[in-house]
């Protein structure tokens, strides 16, 4: 009932005024937005009441729609998860299309959990568990579960600190933006723990680093996200803590992303 009157309050917005709150908001800098909002208003029942008001306070459009595509699936999301981004669908074809025999996976900082379902939908045999610190982003990863048969398994963790077992492919996208960042004013709406990182957005990858081998098997794959300028760091973490193969992954822009590891 109360969805349905949500809905209600939305379709007797008129789009003109939408429109107006939109271009008052972006100038005709963020059309494409506004496609997106025009075009989901009738179908999208997670839309807040308050829709002028979050245009107005430049609430991303993922944030709006409360759902957002990642790679093969459609993944709700809140302000407790990071919005799902076209980069780390790189991540996921890369090991599509790489990496073979895997029967374990850990995601690490699973947010909406779109990454390890997308995982137990390639790797079909494979046990799954995404770990996050957030207990509300591991109620959203259990709402996007259904996509695969709720194979996926979700635990409360701090990086590794829960995990008792080893796996052949662990998969982080962990804090990496300098905490001098976060007044940016296109971050601001999502979550800080899981943007911020201290020592200059290095803590969290170095810390993972430095914990991922032991929960690998034999030959086990390792990759891990990070930002722009910080992939010679991380692959001397790697090399320190003795990774094979160590591997950089450019993303859609020819940035270096990624950073691959054999145990």
């Amino acid at each position: 009932m109360q969805k349905s009157l949500v809905k209600s309050k939305i379709n007797n917005l008129n789009k003109p005024e939408i429109k107006q709150a939109w271009y008052s908001t972006y100038g005709d800098s963020y059309e494409e937005g506004l496609r997106f909002l025009l075009k989901s208003i009738d179908s999208n029942s997670f839309i807040s009441e308050n829709l002028l008001e979050d245009i107005k306070n430049k609430k991303p459009i993922q944030y709006i729609l409360g759902e957002w595509d990642f790679y093969t699936g459609t993944y709700k999301i809140t302000p407790a998860v990071l919005i799902p981004r076209p980069e780390t669908e790189v991540l996921v074809d890369y090991i599509k299309n790489n990496i073979v025999d895997i029967k374990s996976i850990l995601d690490l900082g699973t947010g909406s959990g779109c990454i390890a379902i997308e995982l137990a939908k390639i790797f079909k045999d494979a046990h799954v568990l995404g770990v996050d610190i957030s207990t509300k982003a591991l109620e959203i990863a259990h709402k996007n579960n259904w996509q695969s048969n709720y194979k996926v398994k979700f635990m409360e963790s701090n990086w590794f600190e829960s995990v008792k077992n080893k796996f052949d492919l662990i998969v982080a996208n962990p804090p990496y933006v300098p905490e001098k960042e976060s007044k940016n004013s296109s971050l601001v709406h999502e979550p800080k723990n899981a943007l911020f990182s201290e020592q200059n957005g290095l803590a969290d990858p170095l810390k993972i680093i430095s914990g991922a081998k032991k929960h690998l098997n034999p030959n086990g794959h390792f990759f891990i996200e990070h930002g722009e300028g910080q992939s010679e760091i991380i692959q001397e973490a790697m090399h320190k803590e003795k990774f094979s193969s160590v591997t950089v992954i450019k993303d859609l822009v020819e940035r270096e992303r990624f950073v691959y590891g054999n145990a």
